[in-house]
């Protein structure tokens, strides 16, 4: 549910896999740059409370932006989240799930979770391109998952 000081953006789709082959793209983090157009880069040690930094394309075919987050959740073959905290200011947990549909049918769900007093200034500078990258990345997850 979002609000003035609250934003939530996320995107779900169906891939016809196993979930362990879609976890095993999806935690593969150094070969991000081989179809996610969004998030090209992840480097982390997979250690709760470790940094997680993300190479981020905000607006296709612009300059990328390095974030440095926070791992939060890492549950094979499954669940991870990642996170950051400014205070009152800002807080953000992106959350990623995995769940069978069937033994051959994996729903992909993602959701970033905004708030604080900065993130209207968050929705307005960058909400559609957030929305529209985990779309795009949801699509390009299950293109991949699919053709390999």
């Amino acid at each position: 549910m979002s609000s003035l000081f609250s934003k939530n953006y996320s995107t779900s789709i169906r891939i016809n896999a196993p979930r362990e082959k879609v976890w095993a793209v999806l935690n593969d983090f150094d070969n991000y740059h081989n179809w996610n157009t969004f998030t090209s880069a992840i480097n982390t040690s997979r250690k709760i409370g470790a940094k997680v930094r993300l190479t981020v394309n905000m607006k296709l075919n612009q300059k990328h932006i390095i974030q440095t987050e926070y791992l939060l959740l890492f549950e094979a073959p499954g669940a991870m989240d990642w996170g950051m905290d400014w205070g009152l200011l800002l807080k953000a947990r992106r959350v990623q799930r995995l769940r069978i549909i069937s033994p051959v049918v994996t729903e992909y769900f993602t959701e970033d979770k905004i708030w604080g007093l900065l993130s209207p200034l968050v929705h307005k500078l960058f909400g559609r391109h957030i929305q529209s990258g985990f779309e795009r990345m949801a699509e390009e997850l299950k293109q991949y998952v699919e053709k390999s």
